[in-house]
């Protein structure tokens, strides 16, 4: 039932030039091939005239998408940062899938998910549904992944975490997610995307995770690590006789039996126990370093079975679509009559969900409704004159803020891992990382990490003031209402920052993909994780729309480069030509 449900069309004129292609496949064809080519014709005439006429003016730089619609850029060769429009939209119609695509909801009992049979990439299908000879820009397209067993047996139920785009290789790199992905949790899943760029067009996807990972990363969520993945606190002091008392203590999210040290901040939302130490000489004043207690992964591991602990053992494996027709994609007839100038991206509200917001064309990355302007040097530091920048947040934040500091020529640094700011005349770079828990193996002095809120409610604020909030991979433990607290405490700083300086710019940054490890810190790391992070932050900030929001989620789902908790060097650089964007123009 449900294959005969996917294979649903939506009810579109968009593909009206689709069945002018399957009349010519007819044995009673020939007029409509003969019509379809001096069609064909006349359109590769127009686009070259199209072409010469505007050479003198723009530069041709890549084929672009807005999500649902198809873009192609067009750079102005003296484009400076007053310049309001950046690209052209093909106006592509927005995919709206037939009401009958939509699965049932329903979910499958834990109780019948078999450890046993777990979801196999190796025999798992991937096929495209009513493939065609070839395809025109803005056509819809259907793709079906079939999960099966390591027997060949197709699964009884969903929940598997896939991960599919559509992607070309050469000359550039384009790819995007799809619009819609539906998991009909009976095995059976169906992404539908819009075509956004001419060429040959390629089918990747990938299980994350099998339905029986995922349900017990969701166990994990509920809680289960909160006091299995701890960490030390070293208490110090220095007593009246010079000698100098210390002892290591186990220390956690979650309280521990008394007698404990409470060290929570909670105006902050930032609980932590320390397990209290036993030297007459130390007190629980006298926490002064945080570190990761090395044991913690095997601790997590350990809370796995054996069978259990095999789920894991691959993650993110390529399912086989080397024998999938190659999409070919080509302009469509009435494309060129529907141009529409898009601006450039300027500061918009954190969305409440989770959907497609762009797609790489030609290498760069272009969001759905917007153009990402890329800067030279010259143009980097005109966009942050006068202005103050802070990053709050992780280790991911701290990317960010290193390479604005390489572009920079700063006449004073302070180059802490915790605690960084860059100096210039008229304009300053600063980085705060957040409070506990961090993950680093590195031991921390207390002094050096301070809540996001607590630093927020030091901040003067202004108009030329800009707060970039990276909070997100540290988070991953104990329970679904740990970060949402601690989110809502940093959102209370905004909020009475907003009160002193109403103009002062806030950008959240999402998430992004990661590398995962094999192991039990699986368990607190994994992709799955950080997208129940993700709705979890995105719910928080969406319900005030003087956030603004940085989508890198989205980016890395597609991009060309491994994943990796700080974005390689090819990413990175789009993510941040799409904050400068944002910030200056």
């Amino acid at each position: 039932m449900a294959s005969s449900v996917a294979e649903s069309k939506p009810e579109s004129d968009s593909r009206s030039a689709n069945i002018s292609i399957e009349g010519i496949c007819t044995t009673n064809g020939m007029e409509n091939a003969k019509l379809f080519v001096f069609i064909l014709l006349i359109s590769v005439l127009a686009c070259s005239l199209f072409t010469t006429l505007h050479k003198s003016r723009y530069r041709y730089t890549a084929e672009y998408s807005n999500g649902l619609n198809y873009q192609t850029h067009y750079f102005m060769d003296n484009l400076s940062p007053t310049d309001s429009y950046s690209v052209v939209d093909y106006n592509c119609p927005a995919i709206t899938p037939d009401t009958n695509l939509f699965p049932v909801k329903r979910k499958t009992e834990r109780s019948k998910r078999s450890l046993s049979f777990p979801t196999d990439y190796r025999t798992s299908v991937v096929e495209i549904i009513n493939p065609q000879s070839y395809y025109n820009i803005c056509d819809n397209i259907a793709i079906r992944i079939q999960a099966k067993g390591a027997n060949g047996s197709m699964k009884a139920y969903g929940g598997d975490y896939f991960r599919i785009k559509l992607f070309t290789e050469k000359p550039g790199y384009y790819a995007v997610g799809p619009d819609y992905f539906f998991d009909y949790e009976n095995g059976t899943y169906v992404a539908l995307f819009t075509l956004r760029w001419t060429g040959t067009v390629r089918v990747n996807a990938k299980l994350v995770h099998p339905s029986e990972a995922v349900e017990i990363l969701n166990r994990t969520t509920e809680g289960s690590a909160s006091t299995v993945f701890t960490f030390y606190g070293e208490f110090k002091t220095q007593a009246s006789d010079g000698k100098i008392y210390s002892e290591n203590v186990t220390c956690g999210v979650a309280p521990f039996k008394p007698p404990m040290c409470n060290e929570s901040a909670k105006h902050t939302h930032g609980p932590w126990f320390c397990k209290k130490p036993t030297h007459k000489h130390l007190s629980c004043a006298d926490w002064t370093t945080i570190s990761i207690n090395p044991d913690s992964r095997k601790k997590l591991q350990s809370t796995l079975n054996k069978q259990e602990l095999e789920v894991f053992k691959s993650t993110k494996v390529q399912l086989n679509t080397s024998s999938l027709p190659l999409i070919e994609v080509q302009v469509g007839g009435g494309s060129l009559n529907h141009r529409t100038a898009l601006p450039f991206c300027t500061l918009s509200p954190v969305p409440s969900t989770i959907k497609p917001s762009g797609y790489f064309a030609n290498n760069s990355w272009q969001p759905l409704t917007c153009g990402v302007k890329h800067c030279d040097k010259h143009q980097f530091e005109t966009c942050l004159k006068g202005k103050s920048v802070h990053i709050y947040g992780d280790s991911t934040g701290r990317q960010m803020y290193e390479y604005l500091e390489d572009n920079e020529n700063c006449d004073s640094v302070m180059s802490h891992e915790y605690l960084k700011y860059c100096v210039k005349k008229n304009q300053s770079i600063h980085f705060g990382f957040h409070g506990p828990p961090v993950r680093g193996s590195q031991i921390i002095s207390v002094d050096k990490l301070r809540y996001v809120a607590e630093q927020i409610d030091d901040l003067e604020g202004g108009p030329e003031v800009i707060i970039i909030l990276s909070i997100w991979a540290h988070f991953g433990v104990p329970d679904g209402t740990f970060y949402r607290d601690r989110l809502q405490a940093i959102k209370g700083a905004v909020g009475r920052l907003w009160q002193r300086s109403p103009e002062t710019k806030v950008i959240v940054r999402s998430a992004n993909t990661r590398e995962h490890a094999i192991g039990g810190f699986i368990l607190i790391s994994s992709d799955w994780i950080a997208l129940q992070g993700e709705k979890t932050l995105r719910g928080v900030f969406s319900q005030d729309k003087r956030f603004s929001f940085l989508d890198v989620w989205d980016m890395t789902l597609v991009q060309q480069s491994k994943d990796a908790i700080h974005p390689l060097k090819t990413t990175l650089v789009q993510i941040m030509d799409y904050l400068l964007t944002m910030i200056c123009l």
